[in-house]
């Protein structure tokens, strides 16, 4: 039995570290391949090759953020996610909003923080992961006039929601698995929330999604509760 659980975890940590090694390799050449799409649009003064080079650079996009997606993945299912001192999470949650605010546009975010601190020993660059792909996963699939709400509690709770169209029960069921997403127009990578689950999981948190937010509302609401954070007044 002992024999058996060693080759399984052989096999787990080899599968992580090919996932990791495969996707690291290959974001180089894709900013490459994306540098001279790019310029081909600049320079051609062919207007059906300069729209095919922008198909090319789109894919290529998706292409690099599924590769970022599988290295936050590998690092989730097998990094290290707590500390051994806590840190305030408010400082994390600011920048990470502060970055995607500047893409996504004015008043597409909206922000609640506590007033005191909310200290956690999980590990700040897992925190943001996570949150990260939480708010663009909302982002993704929100009405484009109505912000997204972020809010984290003194208790450690993150919440992230938006107003968008209700997922039915049985896609919900499903969406935490890599892979999977909400609609099948190949929008998003599909790993953003299994990422999220496997931190929950690896750390002992709780994490939930559904939609609606309410009863007889509309919109998804995701929640993620860390385990052991601690107010400080």
């Amino acid at each position: 039995m002992n024999s058996l659980l060693s080759r399984l975890d052989a096999a787990f940590l080899a599968e992580r570290s090919f996932a990791a090694n495969a996707a690291h390799e290959l974001r180089t050449p894709l900013a490459g391949a994306i540098a001279q799409a790019q310029r081909l649009q600049a320079e051609t003064r062919d207007a059906d090759a300069k729209a095919r080079a922008a198909e090319i650079e789109a894919t290529l996009k998706r292409l690099t953020r599924v590769a970022e997606r599988l290295l936050q993945l590998a690092r989730a299912e097998g990094g290290r996610l707590r500390r051994d001192v806590a840190a305030d999470l408010r400082p994390v949650a600011r920048l990470i909003v502060g970055d995607l605010a500047r893409i996504a546009g004015s008043g597409r975010i909206r922000l609640t923080l506590p007033d005191s601190a909310v200290m956690s020993d999980l590990d700040p660059d897992s925190f943001a992961i996570l949150m990260r792909n939480l708010i663009e996963n909302a982002l993704l699939y929100s009405r484009a006039d109505s912000p997204v709400e972020v809010s984290l509690a003194n208790d450690g709770t993150l919440v992230v929601a938006n107003d968008g169209p209700v997922v039915p029960a049985d896609d919900l069921a499903r969406l935490t698995q890599p892979f999977e997403r909400a609609r099948s127009d190949g929008t998003g990578s599909g790993l953003g929330l299994a990422i999220v689950r496997s931190i929950a999981e690896r750390t002992g948190s709780s994490f939930e999604i559904r939609s609606p937010r309410a009863p007889g509302a509309s919109g998804f609401e995701a929640r993620f509760h860390v385990k052991d954070t601690k107010a400080v007044e």
